[in-house]
């Protein structure tokens, strides 16, 4: 299933963005997902707490909009 390594990949990004900035624990992602983008907005979702568990998103929430277009977009980080 391709939304796993979606997953992972989301994470590391997210937490070398976290690096960056200082630190933190992410506790929520928004992501859009274009309908042509190929990506199964339900897989996505059922990844992500498998792949985020031991990781500084473990716990968060993942909020999925759809969108039209072929784009998986991240929108937006919740950190504390």
């Amino acid at each position: 299933m391709h939304e796993a390594r979606l997953c992972l990949s989301l994470l590391r990004l997210a937490e070398e963005a976290l690096g960056r900035e200082g630190g933190g624990r992410i506790v929520a992602l928004e992501l859009e997902v274009g309908a042509l983008s190929g990506v199964v907005g339900e897989a996505l979702g059922a990844a992500f707490p498998v792949c985020a568990r031991g990781t500084l998103a473990e716990g968060a929430a993942l909020r999925l909009r759809a969108v039209p277009g072929r784009d998986l977009v991240l929108r937006s980080l919740e950190v504390v």
